[in-house]
């Protein structure tokens, strides 16, 4: 975890980074406590230790939900964040003055048999609520994996969406046996945590779960350069002629449109699109006929439906989960699939 951690802080470069780091951080202390509290000799040693361990126990479900949705999502939702922040400081607060309170557990004993010492603890009011929150959390991030990973037509994306679920099931699977006591007198919360980073720990470095392995920066053409490409005439002594595609205009209208002149092309349900900077005009063909037709006029694929001419790109810049977002000559924004993204970047090197 500590290694984990660390790779986190050297690659940081999103929110989903941020909360993944702070799940790690997390669960780090949560196993460290669980490993200290085995050793303790006495009650009041082994409940300062739980107490201690609960700083971060507590956070880790919500780190999880976090992580999820801006994966997912992309989003923040700030007002959630700062209700639920709210919610597990009041819950720690009651952990830490277990003493006092029988809200969170209504009493704990010191236990020496067995493997190894523990607690056992009698939940409170407080703790079932706790409960409910967490199953509540597992559902709604199980449901935003699944359904990610259905909808998702990039299969690495999809193998991260299925990684990380099959990570946070084995958290969940290990918590609901620790709530309904299927191991009395043992925590088996804190194994499912250390299953669950195994995992992730996989995930990150087999399927690059967090996208650090492909970081993409802006990129910015000069417009001089692009000015001229673009105003570039064929050279009348070498009679160079330029490549053409046959495309219909209005009035279903025939023309040889020069692939020079095309800034992208776009397919959408069974028609192809070849927009120049003021006009659109329809192509019968295949997207992937176009693309071998034009590949030789520098133009090539960025997603499953669009393909643009690389001499007609104004700015480049990165947009969520290793994808890139290209503005073209006409002020139009052509998003680029992580599968193509790499393939982009190679050929305006």
């Amino acid at each position: 975890m500590i290694f984990l951690c660390a790779y986190i802080i050297k690659k940081w470069s999103k929110p989903a980074h941020g909360w993944f780091f702070f799940y790690c951080i997390t669960t780090l202390v949560n196993n460290a406590g669980y490993l200290a509290l085995m050793n303790a000799q006495t009650e009041r040693e082994a409940f300062l230790i739980w107490q201690f361990t609960y700083i971060c126990r507590a956070w880790i479900p919500f780190t999880l939900l976090k992580f999820a949705l801006f994966l997912c999502t992309g989003k923040r939702y700030p007002k959630v964040t700062t209700f639920l922040s709210h919610v597990h400081v009041i819950i720690y607060l009651m952990v830490l003055t277990m003493p006092f309170n029988p809200f969170y557990y209504r009493s704990y004993q010191f236990v020496e048999d067995g493997l190894f010492p523990h607690l056992v603890l009698e939940r409170g009011p407080v703790h079932f609520v706790y409960d409910v929150m967490c199953f509540c959390y597992a559902v709604i991030v199980l449901k935003l994996m699944i359904s990610s990973a259905i909808k998702e037509k990039d299969s690495c994306k999809r193998r991260q969406f299925i990684i990380t679920s099959i990570a946070i099931t084995a958290i969940v699977a290990f918590w609901i046996i620790n709530v309904l006591r299927l191991v009395p007198g043992y925590d088996t919360t804190a194994f499912g945590f250390t299953v669950g980073a195994a995992v992730f720990y996989i995930g990150i470095f087999c399927f690059d779960i967090l996208d650090t392995k492909n970081m993409t920066e802006a990129v910015v053409f000069n417009e001089a350069a692009v000015e001229s490409e673009k105003d570039a005439q064929p050279d009348p002594e070498n009679q160079t002629v330029r490549p053409k595609i046959e495309a219909f205009g209005d009035c279903d209208t025939r023309i040889k449109l020069p692939l020079s002149e095309i800034l992208y092309f776009e397919a959408d349900a069974e028609q192809v699109f070849a927009y120049t900077k003021d006009e659109i005009y329809n192509v019968k063909l295949r997207l992937y006929q176009v693309e071998e037709i034009a590949h030789s006029a520098g133009i090539i694929r960025v997603s499953k439906s669009h393909l643009i001419n690389l001499r007609k790109i104004e700015v480049v810049r990165p947009a969520l989960n290793s994808r890139l977002y290209v503005k073209m000559l006409n002020g139009e924004e052509v998003l680029v699939s992580r599968k193509y993204a790499h393939l982009l970047k190679e050929a305006i090197a």
